[in-house]
Order: C-alpha cells, then structure tokens, then sequence
C-alpha cells in the first residue's frame, strides 16, 4: 500500500512540476509553425486560419503573464496545430491559385491566336474590326507578358484577375460566348 501510495505522490508531485514553469518549449514550436505559415503565404492564401493560430498564441502570451500553465499549454498547443493546418491550406489553395492563372494563360494565348487567324483571312475583316482586333491582339499580348510576370513572381491572384478581364474583353471583341471551361462544368 505504501508503494501505490508514493507512486501517487510522484505523480502528482510531477504534474505540479510540468505546470509550476511556462511551457516554451511548445510555446517555440508555435512560433516556429506560425512563421511557416506565414512563409507558405498563408495570410493571402488561408488568412482566417493564420489568424486563429495568432491569436492562440497572443491569448497564450495572457495566460502566461498570469501564471496559468496548464491553459497556456493548450493554448500554444491550438496555435501550432492552427499553424499547421494553415500552412497546408495555403499550400492546396496556392496551387489551386498556379494552376488556375496558368490555365488563363492558355486560354488568352489561344484567344490571341484566334484573333490573328481572323486578321489574316480569308476573308479578310472589315476595317473597322480588324483595328479593333489588332487593338485587342496588342491589349492581351501586354496582358500576357504582365500576367507572365506575376505568375513567375508566384502573384497568382491579380495575375488571374488581369487575365479574366483581358480574355472576356477579347471574346467580345470576337464574338464568342462565354468560356468553354464553364460549359463543360469547370
């Protein structure tokens, strides 16, 4: 019975111990995920995430300051998870992004295409419409080379907005309907 009995005592004595000190060291692992996360471009890619994670940490930051170790432990605990997670989703929603403004790439380069097949003929297009398609053809081909510019310079987001208006100004100038992605359920 005295075994059990200091068996119980070193437990608890232990658990007394663990939260008698702030725990850093899950405290670091927060801030080392949250500065990951901001890394992988969490806040323009999973803002809400990011910001939940920094929150957990600020109301660690409380927690501590008023010698409440245990909460503190959960709370740097939920900011490295949080971290975690927004790290990850911004990497998914990142690449979303990529291959989004490189499909509009594709989509502008062949609308660019279609627009110098038809200034070339036959038949030729009336004059009118063919300055309006060689101001189109100029428009999209700046477009593409500013668009280009920021995909490389992983600004997949305003390159995918310049490119859907170039390309819906181009379809319009060519009379096309609405982009076949949508047609076929994209």
């Amino acid at each position: 019975m005295s075994r059990a009995w200091l068996c119980l005592v070193a437990v608890a004595a232990a658990a007394t111990l663990a939260c008698s000190e702030p725990p850093t060291k899950e405290f670091h692992q927060a801030e080392g995920a949250i500065a990951a996360a901001r890394a992988a471009d969490a806040a323009t890619y999973a803002p809400d995430e990011l910001k939940t994670a920094e929150d957990a940490l600020a109301r660690y930051d409380a927690a501590v300051s008023q010698h409440e170790y245990r909460p503190a432990l959960s709370l740097a605990i939920e900011a490295r998870d949080g971290a975690y997670d927004a790290a990850k989703r911004a990497g998914n929603e990142k690449a979303a992004a990529r291959g989004e403004a490189e499909r509009l790439l594709g989509e502008l380069e062949a609308l660019v295409r279609t627009a110098e097949a038809r200034l070339a003929g036959p038949p030729r297009p009336p004059a009118a419409t063919a300055a309006r398609l060689r101001t189109a053809v100029q428009s999209a081909q700046a477009t593409l080379q500013e668009a280009r510019t920021r995909v490389d310079a992983q600004q997949f987001q305003p390159a995918a907005t310049a490119l859907t208006a170039e390309i819906q100004r181009v379809r319009e100038i060519l009379d096309l309907p609405a982009a076949a992605g949508a047609r076929r359920g994209r």
